[in-house]
């Protein structure tokens, strides 16, 4: 049987014995995520299971996922979904130096960038819901919601640096879905005058059928095909040692299960398999095991928030 095409390939019995991993449009092959809790980093990453990073198994509900942009190596203007978190990005309160608030310039140029991106999402969000053709298609709504929500905690107080790293990590990772969608939109209804762009780097998905990691590849994303090393006699000049996960190299915010001072959501979910369900539960697609485990401080929010809109008859939503 001949090989699709490829341009790397490695053993893969870290993944699963017996197999090999093919890549397509990239240059290197993870090696597969430890089967344990996710620890978030200092940075905000969350390691070795950041699913904006390193590619996951295909759902056909969600195709656009493979076009997430990666970050360019050693690049000097990262672009703002994939800027890093530093302290110049909120300043003290005069009055108040324990609590912060995040720099108005910078919550000017997020806002812009949400504002930009909502514009655009419009159409593609109308024409999708009444196309039948594409109606195993998910659109990214919850990521809507929470760079919305994100966005909106941002403008309050911040008392914890903790804090204000996830709410603007999670603020990039809608984005980055969102942005991802609109690329994979304008790839599909490009049709056949599609031509394959000189594009970022994508974070791309893992296949286990060989015909849709052909299309995939054709769109010029990462695609990365899964498959028993007997199927496909391969070109050991292209052959690659699986790549480390250098996220997982950051030193850790905490290593113990946090006391939420925000919305559940904004954790790392606690699932049974991290290598087909962490970024569904992500994302707000499947069940997560853990429950919010608030601080003292938030409970106490959450109630008085309860409280005032049950007095209004307003229904309460939790998001920020």
């Amino acid at each position: 049987m001949s090989s699709p095409l490829y341009t790397c390939w490695a053993d893969a019995d870290d993944w699963r014995p017996g197999f090999v991993i093919l890549g397509a449009n990239v240059n290197s092959i993870p090696t597969p995520p430890p089967q344990s809790q996710v620890i978030i980093g200092a940075d905000g990453f969350w390691g070795a299971h950041e699913w904006t990073v390193y590619p996951q198994p295909h759902r056909r509900e969600f195709p656009y996922l493979a076009w997430i942009p990666l970050c360019r190596p050693n690049t000097s203007d990262p672009s703002d979904i994939h800027t890093s978190v530093d302290k110049s990005m909120w300043r003290a309160q005069p009055s108040q130096p324990n609590i912060h608030v995040i720099s108005g310039p910078l919550l000017d140029k997020l806002t812009k960038k949400w504002e930009s991106i909502k514009a655009a999402l419009e159409d593609p969000f109308k024409k999708i819901s009444s196309d039948p053709s594409f109606l195993s298609v998910r659109h990214p709504k919850e990521a809507y919601i929470r760079a919305f929500a994100a966005l909106s905690r941002m403008e309050k107080e911040f008392g914890a640096w903790r804090d204000f790293v996830e709410v603007f990590r999670n603020f990039q990772r809608s984005l980055l879905e969102l942005v991802a969608f609109l690329d994979w939109w304008k790839d599909i209804r490009a049709g056949d005058k599609f031509q394959c762009p000189i594009r970022v780097p994508t974070r791309g998905a893992i296949f286990e059928d060989v015909r849709l990691y052909e299309n995939y590849a054709r769109w010029s994303v990462g695609a990365f095909l899964l498959v028993h090393r007997s199927t496909f006699v391969l070109d050991h000049s292209k052959q690659v040692a699986l790549s480390p996960r250098t996220l997982c190299k950051s030193q850790p915010m905490s290593v113990d299960p946090p006391l939420h001072s925000l919305a559940l959501w904004y954790y790392p979910p606690l699932v049974h398999d991290f290598v087909m369900e962490l970024e569904t539960a992500a994302r707000g697609y499947a069940e997560r095991l853990d429950t919010l485990n608030p601080t003292k401080v938030f409970k106490r929010k959450q109630d008085e928030m309860e409280n005032r809109k049950a007095e209004n008859g307003k229904p309460v939503s939790h998001l920020p």
